[in-house]
């Protein structure tokens, strides 16, 4: 792969168990799609995996980011160069591809995949099949539909504080922050190894109880930075905004308007409070698989249990909460949550 190892902006502390599971994968699947919410860590995990591969047994290894791709027509001719195959035909098919690749062996990183999923698992899927050397790692905000998945979940608590701490050491503070403070300060992040890095960087000009501040309030935990980060994820807002920008209209809504609940819910509570004749039933029931597989809820008991609830994370929380205000809706869904929350006592 091209370039110094990557261990991606916030480390891989607490991923051991990931990586030997997608590893699992990969030797089942020959290609693998690790999803997961933006600033999960995918792209650092995919990277380390694939660094720990054994070099010698690839001819070609490649890595390719498709977050500026301008559309899906591009795709081949961009697998081509990161693979080292330039010079196809100018339509760039696929088929030219796998060609050039025949048989040989290869391994090859797909970032980024979420803004043109569908063409990516079609074409990916095309390449492995003709070329059985081949072996892809993708990531992408939204599941794809390939052979082989993983979803990488964000870290649990404990996890995110020692993440919170390995980050913090490249400030050569004096005192090392107090435990119980980093847990607190962590507790509001839910685990997103970008959120935790972004907060211990800002040990380099806040004190511990000052971002234990700053974190504790969506207004100021959206846009907080540090520098070098992705303009993707230069802040949890930018973040949000382009994870916003891939849900359906229907899926928007509903994130906004689930803001509302003020700890866990399930679709039959969406229905309740939420839906409306801008959100339809179906379109809410719909609307609401959106915001499970794109992991901006996440699943407080486990599916296919009677009922299953749910949790939004608090800086996906607040940045629905200030688009629910935008769209003037504010007032009207805390009250039919106020009324539903009094009616279920």
């Amino acid at each position: 792969m091209q370039g110094e190892r990557d261990r991606g902006p916030a480390g891989l502390v607490g991923r051991d168990r990931a990586l030997s599971e997608v590893a699992e994968v990969l030797r089942a699947e020959r290609l693998v799609t690790v999803s997961g919410p933006g600033g999960v860590g995918k792209t650092a995990l995919v990277a380390e995996l694939a660094h720990r591969l054994l070099p010698g047994q690839w001819q070609a290894v490649g890595r390719v980011d498709l977050a500026r791709l301008d559309g899906p027509e591009q795709l081949p001719q961009r697998l081509a160069r990161a693979l080292g195959r330039e010079g196809l035909p100018d339509r760039g098919t696929a088929e030219a591809l796998a060609d050039a690749l025949g048989g040989a062996p290869a391994l090859l990183v797909v970032d980024t995949c979420e803004y043109v999923a569908d063409a990516c698992a079609e074409i990916l899927t095309g390449l492995v099949a003709a070329c059985p050397g081949l072996r892809v790692l993708a990531t992408s905000r939204t599941p794809m539909d390939t052979a082989g998945h993983y979803r990488l979940h964000p870290l649990p608590l404990e996890e995110a504080a020692r993440l919170f701490e390995a980050s913090g050491r490249q400030w050569e503070l004096a005192d090392a922050p107090a435990p119980e403070t980093v847990e607190y300060i962590c507790s509001y992040l839910d685990g997103l190894p970008l959120a935790v890095h972004i907060a211990a960087g800002q040990l380099a000009r806040h004190s511990p109880n000052e971002i234990l501040t700053l974190v504790s309030r969506a207004d100021t935990l959206l846009d907080l930075t540090i520098p070098g980060l992705p303009a993707r994820q230069r802040t949890l807002r930018d973040s949000l905004l382009s994870t916003h920008q891939l849900c359906t209209p229907a899926e928007q809504l509903l994130w906004a308007r689930c803001t509302v609940f003020p700890g866990p819910f399930g679709l039959r509570d969406a229905l309740e409070v939420c839906a409306d004749e801008r959100l339809p039933s179906e379109g809410l029931v719909s609307a609401f698989a959106g915001l499970d597989r794109r992991a901006l809820i996440l699943p407080q008991e486990p599916h296919g249990t009677t009922y299953s609830t749910y949790r939004m994370p608090w800086s996906t929380r607040a940045h629905g909460r200030q688009w629910l205000n935008r769209l003037g809706e504010e007032r009207e869904f805390l009250q039919r949550c106020l009324t539903w929350l009094l009616g279920d006592s």
